[in-house]
């Protein structure tokens, strides 16, 4: 049986070549972990109207890239999910019936409804100026299901900070350190 295998969501403009998901992607692998980036830069996201379409085109993606993937063959799977790709990581985990361990970076609303009480969550992460999502809400709900989370003050949905390369590398950090 193999390590692990980590598999990267990422999000509609928050790709894997994002230095937190190349970071997170090194980390695991330096472990032993296969590692799977997964790619949506075909997909013309600017052009669907709707949060319920995007999933639908996303999902066939995700299906199409993991499809020759056994997870079986694994001691260990995480999904390091982003925005959009936190939907997605949940829903792969309930259609094909995995216990992934999830890494929810800046989940949605609709991400919340989605995962399941025996969900094995490593930490959600979300910026205190998340348009998406407010710390107060992911704080509430993560808190009644006993699920970890962290808040990064002052930075937005990206999770970083644009006037500070420094602070953006520190967060970075903090983040890999939620996976260790």
């Amino acid at each position: 049986m193999k390590t692990g295998i980590a598999v990267c969501f990422p999000g509609t403009g928050f790709t894997c070549k994002e230095a937190l998901f190349e970071r997170l992607a090194s980390d695991y692998s330096a472990r032993g972990y296969d590692v799977i980036k997964l790619d949506f830069s075909h997909i013309p996201f600017r052009e669907i109207e709707s949060l319920e379409e995007a999933i639908a085109v996303a999902q066939r993606a995700v299906k199409r890239q993991l499809g020759g993937v056994s997870f079986a063959d694994y001691q260990d799977v995480v999904f390091l999910s982003k925005s959009l790709g936190t939907i997605l990581a949940a829903h792969y985990e309930r259609d094909y019936e995995l216990r992934p361990r999830h890494l929810f970076l800046t989940p949605l609303n609709k991400t919340l409804s989605l995962v399941d009480p025996e969900s094995r969550v490593i930490s959600m992460v979300l910026g205190t100026q998340d348009r998406f999502l407010t710390g107060k809400a992911l704080g509430a709900f993560c808190e009644e299901r006993n699920i970890p989370y962290y808040l990064i003050e002052g930075v937005n949905h990206s999770l970083k900070d644009d006037l500070d390369a420094e602070r953006t590398a520190r967060i970075i950090d903090q983040v890999a350190q939620l996976c260790n």
